[in-house]
């Protein structure tokens, strides 16, 4: 059989196994299935996927947590499906990613945000090879990262997995991450939300959004056309919600006029769970799931997933004339190419060892270098860190002791799924909510078996039986372990906290610790205990912020946990306000995925770090940078605003006044400006630029070249992450006042100078005019470099001349060579 023979090429294995195909088994290929692990997995795919399936969904809710019984699941269900059923067509196995394998033991790395925060795209590309191997020893063979959204909004739960507020630097660090995971076609990434999903209206997750055509093809696609045409992303997934009143899960215009024509996307779309049914029961531009999966499937969406909810009735659609057979073999085909190119048919199962590969002492030292360089320092009044030895320390906060606070929502350890007390709370608890609402629009006919017969919505008897069936399923858990503190202490035994490392590096005798509150509870006698120890001490370290996970009581950030507090939770900012009545100086460190709003820890504390969530080692890159072992060096990937008020706040903003660097109007005057801005850090060193040179006049369809000389001129060795912008003065339709358009991390020694040359291809500054062409228009040009969008050290301009040229496909990233 052609299909079956590895010589011959994708577009005839694909061709000769689509014609092989019975309907109910193409349509078995465009869903996936969730193995949950009360399940008997066996049982469950010959009951309901003998015909076979698209993709499995293998997340830590389907692992038990002992990982050679884990493993040994995962293989039986992939043997079914190629020694079982008739054409035995390997599953596509699915797992996360952003923050290492979503499997545990798993090598956690620092999530996106950190990973942005380090300018460093080599580190992302690191990181995903290291996922990738440990993803292939695991029999998995996609990955449901990175994430390509702009993070614009705080008070969205989802920012920290997000590379930051700029399209430029999001298309760097995620394509680099995409290249990393897949390697050589070996595994899939799917690069996700397309689009705008981080733009929804007042940060809530998967809400309404509304982006002009232009904003959106020039912003919020960019980094995805980054990586289709530069990382060769073999997988994209849709966003939840609706964008510009259409269900992005039924948009012709989205999946298929964007992506794949205008973007020139031609891998597999996947829906994020539960998004196609969302077009029906939420959003309601569909009257049943059946005409939902006909919108579906005919704007291009290829597989629905985690389950069949709608494209179930794609069956009976086909034979009913409803929708014709070339959207079913179009889909089909796309599906089928993926597990071709992935080799899964000859290689369907594990490849090496994962117990070896998470051993590897190589990965966990990358995680470390990511922390340490994703730390952002952005206050050191009087130097007064690195910290000397011969001090006495009052350890303070909510995440001082603690490991859990350092992980992302979508790391193995955010998403470890336990059978505790955690999940038997009221029916007003967030998960139990989504359960319902997912519960009574895709699986009526289950709750009919049970009895629960209704309409519309269920009545009030009704829903309570419902609510109660939900939190006995949720009471219920097959794990190994009962809490997500036993999770981390069994899978990540050398994960330390900050007072762990600090009473190493001080001596116990020295490290007065106090938690003084919860991250949003306060503790009888907290304050007093906090108080006595200042008494006792020299200086106050203060480990603040919140916790990020979609399941925690506690979390203050996640998916589906969208906040509208966007500073310190109350309990914290009344503990600092007495902490800074006692008058001794302050180092504040702020743990937390979001980029929160200090301004009064800011104003108070003599030095203040935003450590992001820097996973595994982040207790050790936390003191190495205190003490000086380690030079802060990280920089900020978004805009840090002073008041909920400012949002939407970044630097690529369309130009307001005249002066460049006026942002807004509000009677307010400090409001006027963020706290922090993007790209700003600071270091324990000091960095002189000098001598800007660069031609002055660039053709439209040539390249800029611009050099200078960078210098540190301070005491340490450190790294600085240099940045350019450029501005249009005069263009058809109003430009960003600055954008960014290359960066380069550059280590240097104590006096050491080095020549920094950037090449940018005009291509790169293309824009949709007014009549939304994409084209580079001549004009004059102003071109900033410096330490962070608003820290310019040199400054000059250029005339771009020549004819206005029209441009199909844009340059996305400038060159940079460093001597």
């Amino acid at each position: 059989m052609i299909y079956k023979d590895d010589k011959k090429s994708v577009s005839e294995r694909v061709e000769d196994l689509l014609q092989r195909m019975t309907l109910k088994e193409k349509i078995a290929q465009l869903y996936g299935m969730v193995n949950l692990g009360q399940q008997d997995p066996i049982k469950n795919v010959s009951e309901n996927f003998n015909h076979g399936v698209g993709t499995v969904s293998f997340l830590n809710s389907s692992q038990t947590g002992n990982t050679k019984k884990d493993l040994e699941t995962l293989n039986n269900i992939q043997r079914f499906f190629v020694e079982e059923t008739r054409l035995g067509i390997p599953a596509l196995v699915h797992n996360e990613g952003i923050a290492g394998a979503q499997i545990p033991g798993a090598t956690t790395f620092p999530q996106s945000m950190n990973v942005a925060s380090t300018w460093e795209p080599q580190l992302a590309e690191k990181m995903g090879e290291v996922v990738r191997k440990q993803l292939l020893a695991f029999g998995i063979r996609a990955v449901h990262s990175p994430l390509f959204d702009l993070g614009r909004d705080p008070r969205w739960g989802r920012i920290g997995e997000t590379y930051g507020e700029d399209p430029y630097l999001v298309a760097q660090m995620g394509t680099s991450y995409v290249k990393g995971v897949q390697g050589n076609h070996q595994l899939m990434a799917a690069a996700k939300h397309f689009v705008g999903y981080g733009n929804a209206e007042g940060g809530r997750n998967g809400g309404e959004q509304q982006i002009a055509e232009r904003k959106l093809l020039d912003t919020y696609c960019l980094p995805f056309e980054a990586a289709i045409h530069e990382g060769q992303v073999m997988g994209i997934m849709n966003s939840y919600g609706i964008l510009n009143e259409q269900a992005v899960s039924t948009s012709k215009w989205l999946l298929t006029d964007v992506l794949r024509e205008k973007l020139g996307f031609s891998g597999l779309v996947v829906a994020d769970y539960g998004s196609v049914s969302h077009a029906n029961a939420r959003y309601r531009v569909a009257k049943t799931q059946k005409e939902t999966a006909i919108m579906a499937l005919k704007a291009g969406m290829d597989v629905e997933q985690p389950n069949n909810t709608c494209y179930r009735y794609l069956e009976e659609a086909v034979e009913s004339g409803e929708l014709e057979m070339e959207f079913i073999d179009r889909s089909v085909s796309r599906v089928l190419e993926k597990k071709f190119k992935l080799g899964l048919f000859e290689n369907p199962y594990q490849e090496g060892n994962f117990q070896e590969e998470i051993r590897k002492g190589e990965y966990l030292e990358l995680s470390q270098e990511i922390a340490e360089k994703s730390i952002v320092m952005v206050k050191n009044d009087n130097s007064i860190l690195p910290l000397t030895k011969d001090l006495k320390i009052a350890l303070i906060g909510p995440s001082a002791d603690s490991k859990i606070n350092f992980f992302g929502g979508y790391s193995s350890v955010g998403t470890a799924d336990t059978s505790t007390g955690d999940f038997d709370r009221s029916e007003d608890d967030n998960i139990i909510k989504m359960a319902y609402d997912v519960v009574i629009t895709e699986h009526k006919e289950m709750l009919k078996s049970r009895g629960i017969v209704f309409d519309q919505q269920p009545s009030p008897e009704q829903k309570e039986m419902i609510i109660a069936m939900l939190k006995k399923n949720r009471s219920t858990s097959n794990k190994v372990y009962k809490t997500s503190e036993e999770f981390v202490d069994t899978y990540y035994p050398n994960c330390s906290t900050v007072k762990e490392v600090l009473e190493k590096e001080f001596g116990s005798a020295n490290v007065f610790y106090a938690k003084g509150c919860d991250i949003a509870k306060p503790i009888e006698g907290g304050m007093e205990a906090v108080k006595r120890n200042i008494q006792e001490a020299d200086i106050v370290i203060a480990v603040l912020g919140g916790k990020e996970s979609m399941r925690a009581q506690d979390a203050t950030a996640g998916e589906n946990k969208d906040n509208i507090n966007i500073e310190l939770e109350k309990p914290q900012m009344e503990l600092m306000e007495e902490v800074f009545r006692q008058g001794k100086p302050v180092i504040s460190i702020i743990v937390d995925g979001r980029p929160l709003a200090t301004p009064l820890i800011s104003e108070k504390s003599k030095a203040v770090l935003y450590t992001w969530l820097p996973a595994q080692t982040g207790a050790q890159a936390i003191v190495n940078i205190v003490t000086g072992k380690r030079n802060p060096s990280g920089k900020l990937p978004v805009t840090v605003v002073k008041d909920k008020g400012q949002i939407p706040m970044y630097h690529s903003r369309l130009p307001f006044f005249v002066n460049i660097n006026e942002w807004s109007e509000y009677i307010d005057h400090d409001k006027n400006t963020p706290l922090y801005p993007f790209g700003y850090g600071l270091s324990y060193t000091k960095f002189e630029y000098s001598n800007l040179k660069l031609n002055k006049e660039v053709l439209s369809n040539g390249e800029l070249q611009v050099t200078f000389m960078l210098k540190n001129t301070g005491n340490y060795q450190g790294d600085e992450i240099a940045q350019l912008y450029i501005r249009d003065c005069f263009s058809s339709i109003a430009r960003p006042a600055k954008q960014l358009v290359g960066f380069v991390r550059v280590k240097l020694d104590v006096n050491e100078t080095k020549k920094i040359t950037f090449t940018v291809d005009m291509k790169q500054l293309a824009f949709h005019n007014i009549n939304m062409e994409q084209v580079v228009e001549p004009g004059e040009m102003e071109l900033y470099v410096g330490a962070s969008s608003e820290d310019i050290r040199l400054h000059d301009s250029f005339i771009i001349v020549g004819d206005e040229i029209n441009v199909h496909r844009k340059v996305f990233s400038s060159k940079v060579t460093v001597e």
